[in-house]
């Protein structure tokens, strides 16, 4: 499978809540939305559906709000690896987060 890089440089492909969504598999998706829940925050397998965020159709229920993703839409970017601004006060805090997210990026921004 290809790679698909979200704005944040987080590869899609892997995800999987994206994984599940592509096979139209119901019960992994309730499996997800049961595991990423925790005491401070709850989703329902109807939020997980996701065909990446840089699509049009289904998001994971995060991606509407997200900072990143909506900075990426109003620049009319891929992801963060096009911006003259990288890395960001926005970006840097989801980085720190997932390292592999800034390899996915960097990888990007090396073959510009």
């Amino acid at each position: 499978m290809k790679k698909i890089i979200a704005c944040c440089g987080i590869n899609c492909s892997e995800c999987p809540a994206y994984l599940a969504t592509q096979k139209d598999d119901k019960e992994e998706i309730k499996k997800i939305a049961k595991n990423w829940s925790n005491e401070s925050m709850s989703f329902k397998p109807e939020e997980m559906y996701c065909d990446g965020c840089n699509v049009e159709g289904r998001h994971f229920s995060w991606c509407e709000k997200c900072d990143i993703r909506i900075c990426c839409r109003e620049k009319q970017f891929e992801n963060c690896a096009y911006c003259k601004d990288y890395i960001c006060d926005i970006l840097k805090n989801s980085l720190e987060k997932d390292p592999s997210a800034k390899k996915n990026l960097e990888e990007i921004r090396k073959n510009l």
